[in-house]
């Protein structure tokens, strides 16, 4: 019984400070991201949870990896203006190809070399598919903290906020698609094939488009009839689930079809969410219909409860058994940083962009909840594929990584908030001279 009420004190404890670094986060611009991670390192190391049997943590992982999956990319399509994505779409594109090309190749270039020094006994072939795994895991941003971030900074511009937030959008099917093709590669192929991988990538993106696409046409029309029952946003969330399950069942779990049903359940929300004006492309004659503001509601708020779960079970799971990995973690921060800049200088070139702007799509680079998934459910497979012994990497790598983007981003965008607070009371202050003065 004891443990029982233990364990609900943590639940309870869990859900308040997911709510308290919530609540911070629109004050503050503190991502909770930072006290999530942090309690569950704290809870993990007073409770010993590293010596809990690996398999049962596998399993809860898996589970809630692939609900986490569902949830996250169904919410980002619910919550995506279809107009404002293919207006954005060339630079955002740009910016979201190029930082996660250059992040996968950065990281894989660390791992190499830091194999090759740190932990010598991984065979080079092995590096370079945990440099490009580990790239994927860690390549896209947090949409959860970029749009309401670039959204609260006035003097950024409409187009680097748009270009920010496709970015976060696309990073996150991107991340898990590439990173579930090289597992079933691994797993089922015996190893990594280029040509393989994209053709897989592409199939695999194309085949969850079309099921997305169609199934959210197919259920328009009911989720509006039945919207006026009582609690029919369940009905709307247990469909998403059938989505996913039915698309990952039609390609083939061997052929990564879990990454094809993430992509249709991306596709599948941004039809509900943009119900109106996907009928209005297709030129429907009748009235346009689309999901309600009250079940967006219900789905941000489910989205809000699993990632708020999902930080803490990775602070709580982190072993930080070897000094080696913190050091692979930091030095992975650094390079990313460095690639973002290069990153920010193909997608802004000729376009336009103003230093501020540049500036601040510098230090908007926070990695989330994909990465956290993805080190989690995947990282051990990998681990016992492709260095034996090394379990924990993975996940102590992510941690690090994650904590300490957010950490960058809510220093820089709090130097930028100033600075922006600095240049509004100066020229209030100048406009107050200027009324004041004779004519």
């Amino acid at each position: 019984m004891l443990d029982i009420t233990l364990a609900l004190i943590i639940l309870g404890a869990i859900m308040i400070l997911g709510f308290i670094g919530n609540f911070i986060f629109n004050r503050t611009q503190i991502p909770s991201i930072v006290w999530l991670l942090i309690f569950g390192l704290v809870i993990g190391f007073i409770f010993n949870v590293r010596n809990i049997d690996p398999s049962l943590l596998m399993t809860i992982s898996r589970f809630f990896a692939a609900v986490a999956i569902v949830i996250i990319l169904f919410d980002g399509g619910i919550n995506t203006d279809l107009y404002q994505l293919f207006k954005g779409a060339p630079r955002g594109l740009l910016l979201s190809i190029s930082a996660f090309t250059l992040s996968v190749l950065a990281t894989m270039a660390i791992v190499v070399v830091l194999s090759a020094t740190v932990i010598p006994n991984i065979p080079l072939e092995n590096s370079v598919v945990i440099g490009v795994i580990l790239g994927a895991i860690v390549g896209g941003t947090s949409s959860p903290i970029v749009i309401p971030l670039a959204s609260r900074l006035q003097n950024l511009h409409e187009r680097t906020k748009m270009a920010l937030s496709i970015e976060s959008i696309i990073t996150d099917p991107l991340c898990i698609v590439v990173v579930l093709a090289a597992f079933y590669m691994i797993t089922f192929a015996g190893g990594i094939d280029l040509g393989l991988g994209v053709r897989n990538l592409v199939s695999t993106f194309s085949v969850g488009a079309v099921m997305g696409f169609v199934l959210g046409l197919l259920w328009l029309p009911i989720m509006n009839r039945v919207r006026k029952e009582q609690f029919s946003y369940v009905i709307t969330l247990a469909v998403v689930f059938l989505v996913y399950s039915l698309t990952t069942l039609l390609v083939g779990v061997e052929k990564g079809g879990e990454g094809a049903g993430a992509i249709a359940c991306l596709v599948f929300g941004l039809v509900l969410g943009n119900g109106k004006k996907v009928l209005k492309m297709l030129d429907y004659g009748g009235k346009g219909f689309e999901m309600d503001e009250e079940t967006k509601h219900f789905h941000s708020l489910i989205s809000f409860i699993i990632r708020t779960f999902f930080f803490v079970y990775l602070g709580l799971v982190v072993s930080f058994q070897k000094i080696e990995f913190i050091l692979f973690g930091i030095a992975i921060l650094l390079v990313l940083l460095a690639t973002r800049y290069l990153a920010i200088l193909i997608s802004t070139y000729r376009g336009g962009f103003e230093e501020d702007d540049k500036q601040t799509m510098m230090v908007m680079m926070p990695r989330g909840l994909a990465a956290a998934i993805l080190a989690l459910s995947f990282g051990p497979g990998f681990i016992e594929k492709l260095m034996p012994g090394m379990d924990g990497f993975f996940k102590d790598v992510a941690f690090v990584v994650i904590l300490g983007t957010a950490i960058l981003c809510t220093i820089g965008v709090s130097i930028i908030a100033y600075r922006e607070k600095k240049k509004l009371n100066l020229e209030t202050s100048k406009n107050e001279i200027d009324k004041n003065e004779p004519e």
